[in-house]
């Protein structure tokens, strides 16, 4: 029965911020996400970390962005992290969906604390990115923090529930680039397998987003997440 109520708990915040997105422009789009934790020693305690993002938008009509990334992990035991990296990030049109081909790369630095509380796994997530953005005058901070919970619907774990709200702030202006405040949230819910070293999750995100200045947009995204530790 608790199990149950969880999931109520868990559509009833995601139907709170769809309902939300009714006032902006909306996109569909399709993101795949995957990456891996790839060990240097036996101990896991050092490891490199690989991510790649293709993404579909305009209503799934054309390329919006391709996500690549890599870092360096330590992991300080099996709760705690900290990770140091590297991003390219092109984006390949604007919010109103006009081609605009913008160059990004970012230094980024994270924190990953894992802990478990009601039954649920719990997962931390504070980055701090450095964005060079093509056509600006300065580098841009900003700041993202992620909670992520899962709850295990098997007796071995390797089926459930998986959701997550990631809330991002820019630290400074920028001309030509984003200004400081708010940039964008997001929320993910759908279900996640288990299988050797891979998990699968597959679910709907929602992002609400104000990328450079006013200009809002809602997206509504099939996302496909696969998600590797070797």
């Amino acid at each position: 029965m608790k199990r149950i109520h969880l999931v109520f708990v868990w559509l009833a915040a995601l139907f709170m911020g769809t309902t939300a997105a009714r006032a902006h422009p909306q996109d569909f789009e399709q993101w795949t996400n995957i990456n891996a934790h790839v060990s240097l020693t036996e101990s896991k305690s050092f490891q490199v970390y690989l991510e790649t993002q293709p993404r579909l938008g305009n209503d799934w009509q054309r390329s919006a962005t391709v996500q690549n990334q890599a870092a360096l992990v330590c992991n300080f035991n099996k709760t705690l992290g900290v990770y140091a990296g590297y991003a390219w990030t092109p984006s390949f049109y604007d919010s109103h969906y006009h081609r605009d081909y913008r160059d990004e790369q970012r230094i980024w630095q994270q924190v990953l604390y894992r802990h478990e509380l009601f039954g649920i796994k719990w997962q931390h997530r504070l980055r701090q990115e450095q964005r060079m953005i093509m056509r600006t005058d300065d580098v841009s901070n900003r700041t993202r923090y992620m909670l992520k919970g899962s709850y295990g619907l098997s007796d071995a774990g390797d089926f459930g529930l998986t959701g997550y709200d990631e809330f991002m702030v820019t630290l400074n202006d920028v001309k030509g680039g984003p200004w400081d405040g708010y940039d964008r949230n997001r929320i993910f819910f759908g279900p996640y397998w288990i299988k050797g070293s891979g998990r699968y999750e597959v679910g709907y995100l929602g992002e609400h987003l104000k990328r450079f200045g006013s200009d809002e947009r809602w997206a509504h995204v099939l996302a496909i997440n696969a998600i590797f530790n070797f």
